[in-house]
């Protein structure tokens, strides 16, 4: 698929787009028991919403029509980490993937403990 808009873009320019609505006043952060929840209402939170969910899907959909090329023996891996409140549990094929996950995991429950102790702070 040559040409597409790499899905990444998407995830990224979704998460720029909740976090700036955050910082407008437009939507807000809060914790139901330990899961971090954003809510609020305006355009920015839910174009943020809708381009996270298609960079799901265009990584879903990316990742089925490649497998069939019929190109050979291709080597693929795959690997991610999934959030139960402030945990990461992470998977993958094989051993390095799954190192980098949990590398990915663990810089993102940084981050999200950083950012929590700031929002006490404020």
């Amino acid at each position: 698929m040559k040409g597409a808009i790499p899905p990444g873009l998407f995830c990224i320019a979704g998460a720029v787009l909740m976090v700036l609505s955050v910082v407008t006043g437009e939507a807000h952060v809060a914790l139901f028991l330990f899961i971090p929840v954003i809510y609020g209402g305006g355009l920015m939170l839910l174009s943020g919403i809708l381009m996270f969910f298609v960079s799901f899907m265009l990584f879903f959909f990316q990742g089925v029509s490649s497998n069939g090329g019929g190109k050979g023996d291709v080597k693929s891996t795959y690997g991610g980490v999934i959030f139960i409140g402030p945990i990461p549990v992470v998977f993958g094929k094989d051993a390095g993937i799954t190192r980098t996950m949990f590398y990915i995991g663990l810089a993102i429950a940084s981050v999200l403990l950083l950012l929590y102790i700031l929002i006490l702070l404020a």
